[in-house]
């Protein structure tokens, strides 16, 4: 009989023990549903701050600076917001390069005669914008190198985690932001490419064209229709620009033939 009693007393243990394993499993469980909850709105808050009209820099450094899970997603929150903060780094660094282009200056007749008609100056400065530009581009190709997505993902995760953070740094990549990005790289190496075809046509050229009143005059209606056509490229790229651009780099341009 205390044999029985003592089977039942085990019994009961094993059960109360097995219940309040699967209530652990079931806590744990709601809890990082929880967490991934809190940063897929944290994740889309982000998104949307990036995506603005206006740019809140203050609202952006607060929401990277802060955390709002634990465990496991607090190893991807980190990895997320380390590497957004990275990425924005280059971000700023190619649309200061782009607003700091001074192509416009390149192009005015001043320039022509002082540099002209081998153009050193003119070509150096062209050819360190395109190799500051490589770099930008290079920099900004190895965010998207999953070796290196993967190394801002501290410790062990599992599989489901690195997904799960791999997906939400691919979404940094299809918003608003990332295209107006990819705007700023090929607009920039557009007119870095056609500013420096106008200056080695007229180096290779040079015999054929003098400067007189101001104006580039060449000895052939050829001559002139091919340097035309180049120039016209770069007041197209203008118009796609801002309105200030296209009329500052129109003038400059007819102001030369």
């Amino acid at each position: 009989m205390k044999t029985k009693k003592w089977l039942k007393r085990i019994g009961i243990g094993f059960l109360v023990l097995v219940l309040l394993f699967i209530a652990l499993i079931i806590f744990l469980v709601i809890k990082d549903l929880k967490s991934e909850q809190k940063l897929n709105k944290e994740v889309e808050e982000i998104q949307d701050i990036m995506d603005a009209t206006e740019f809140d820099e203050r609202a952006f450094k607060k929401k990277l600076n802060k955390t709002v899970t634990t465990g496991d997603y607090y190893k991807v929150e980190r990895a997320y917001k380390n590497y957004l903060r990275d990425y924005l780094k280059i971000n700023d660094s190619i649309i200061d390069f782009y607003d700091k282009l001074e192509i416009e200056s390149l192009l005015t007749m001043d320039n022509i005669k002082a540099d002209g008609k081998d153009f050193f100056k003119t070509r150096s400065i062209l050819n360190s914008y395109t190799d500051q530009l490589d770099k930008l581009k290079a920099s900004l190709d190895s965010m998207a190198d999953e070796k290196k997505v993967i190394s801002y993902l501290k410790g062990n995760a599992s599989d489901y985690y690195k997904d799960y953070y791999k997906q939400i740094i691919g979404d940094i990549r299809q918003t608003e932001s990332e295209k107006e990005l990819s705007k700023y790289l090929e607009d920039s190496s557009t007119l870095l490419k056609n500013t420096k075809k106008a200056f080695d046509f007229l180096s290779e050229q040079q015999q054929h064209w003098v400067v007189e009143d101001d104006m580039i005059l060449f000895d052939s209606e050829e001559l002139l229709q091919q340097y035309q056509t180049i120039l016209s490229e770069i007041i197209d790229f203008a118009k796609k620009s801002e309105p200030s651009t296209e009329e500052n780099t129109q003038n400059e341009i007819q102001n030369t033939v």
